[in-house]
């Protein structure tokens, strides 16, 4: 059993040639665990040295002295810093942490060091200072096997320091290609080798997804009709079993690339997102269309997905963004929900990357009576969870957070579009004064992962 403290880590005032690896911890601290002056093995991050416990006379304190040759082996900031000490008087150790590293592909720059994701991880920066876990944005610098360069919100900025191998890594890294270079792939075998725990552990492919969920009877209920675009033949068969068609880059996010067949009457209307906005092309001929699909799923492997007729608020799309994530004993539970809508009625990705509007989760329920809407805020989330669990159960490696986009057609019917492991760090509507409830998830989950 760990005896845990949360304690002020304070480099000690000793003489630049002093290289004892001394920790001054206060009596009321040591006298709960039964401590006295000696030596004992202390543990940070993948790092053990042995050092030397003082006990210094306090009545109060919860400030721990580290010597500066102690604060050095273990690349902690040699600056006052909110930690967590705890001992274990089974194995007779005290350890530090846990560390928490968020691993983010960005240059980082002064104003806004990490793009899109600054605000996220100052959120989640001093919400970690507030509960003494030592916190990290990691930009893929060299990996050294004792440290790692990275980043850490001090006295109002961000700090790049040398800091402690991690105790979890929370992969946000928003690359695919970046994702399955040989420098990624060989971070992970060496995050592997050390037992590091690390979610979410890569990007999942859109036909994998569906395939997984297509294996589980309760599910498929919910599953648009989905098939591999092969070619002209599977959109003109699709075509005449749905009137609307979405086509998806298998490793697609963002909204970006992507395709959507109307037929109305004896004409094709083909949308797609692209870096100028939507486009809209127009044919009797559902043939001269797919060359435009051509010139591009020639290249990128693509799914074809049956279109459903969303509901809509003024005119505007809507569907629902739901985000699990994972708890002590593998259990996933909601910690948001939102709704999404499109900002005209032409737009039809709603995703916010592609400009949509993010609403409470009530008011994307709008169009039905209040009878549906009590139906539909119990069944979304249900779904949700339950697919978090098929997909963390049926595939390799961790994942501890998944946002789940869904959708319900005018009959008040839901469906599952689509599973994401980099779901978007965007404001959730909570207010500035609180913590989202998906930073209080993430590092309760955290605290689980530590703790294995």
């Amino acid at each position: 059993m760990k005896h845990v403290e949360k304690i002020m880590l304070q480099p000690e005032n000793l003489t630049s040639n002093d290289s004892k690896l001394t920790l001054s911890i206060p009596e009321n601290i040591a006298s709960k665990w039964k401590l006295t002056d000696s030596q004992f093995p202390l543990r940070c991050g993948v790092l053990e040295v042995t050092v030397t416990i003082k006990v210094y006379r306090t009545s109060s304190s919860h400030t721990v002295y580290c010597s500066p040759e102690l604060l050095r082996s273990l690349s902690l900031p040699t600056q006052t810093i909110p930690i967590t000490i705890s001992y274990c008087k089974q194995q007779k150790f005290l350890s530090f942490g846990p560390i928490f590293c968020l691993a983010l592909n960005c240059s980082p720059k002064a104003e806004i060091p990490f793009g899109s994701y600054t605000d996220f991880c100052r959120e989640v920066a001093e919400y970690c200072e507030e509960h003494h876990i030592l916190f990290y944005v990691y930009t893929l610098q060299p990996w050294n096997e004792t440290r790692v360069s990275g980043f850490i919100w001090t006295q109002r900025t961000w700090m790049e320091m040398d800091l402690p191998i991690p105790s979890v890594i929370y992969n946000r890294i928003h690359s695919r290609k970046l994702e399955n270079s040989p420098f990624i792939q060989q971070l992970k075998t060496y995050w592997q080798q050390q037992k590091i725990p690390y979610f979410n552990e890569s990007f999942l492919d859109k036909w994998d997804v569906h395939q997984k969920l297509l294996s589980y009877e309760e599910i498929t209920p919910y599953l648009p009709e989905t098939v591999l675009l092969e070619g002209f033949e599977t959109v003109e068969i699709m075509i005449m079993k749905h009137p609307i068609l979405y086509l998806k880059p298998l490793n697609g996010s963002q909204g970006k690339h992507i395709f959507r067949i109307t037929q109305r009457e004896n004409l094709f209307l083909l949308d797609y997102s692209s870096f100028h906005g939507n486009q809209t092309l127009s044919s009797s001929a559902l043939t001269s269309l797919f060359k435009t699909i051509r010139l591009r799923s020639k290249y990128v492997p693509y799914l074809i997905q049956q279109g459903i007729p969303l509901i809509d608020i003024d005119g505007c799309p809507v569907d629902f963004r739901i985000l699990c994530v994972k708890g002590s004993g593998n259990k996933w539970s909601v910690v948001s929900a939102v709704s999404r809508v499109s900002r005209t009625n032409e737009q039809f990705v709603s995703n916010i990357a592609r400009g949509a509007l993010l609403k409470k989760f009530d008011e994307g329920l709008t169009p039905f009576e209040d009878s549906m809407k009590r139906q539909l805020k119990r069944i979304l989330p249900e779904l949700a969870r339950e697919v978090s669990q098929i997909i963390d159960r049926e595939s390799e490696g961790l994942f501890g957070e998944l946002g789940i986009d869904m959708s319900v057609d005018q009959n008040g019917h839901p469906w599952i579009i689509e599973v994401n492991t980099k779901p978007s760090k965007t404001s959730e509507g909570t207010p500035s004064a609180t913590y989202r409830p998906s930073v209080r998830a993430l590092i309760r989950l955290v605290h689980w992962y530590a703790s294995l």
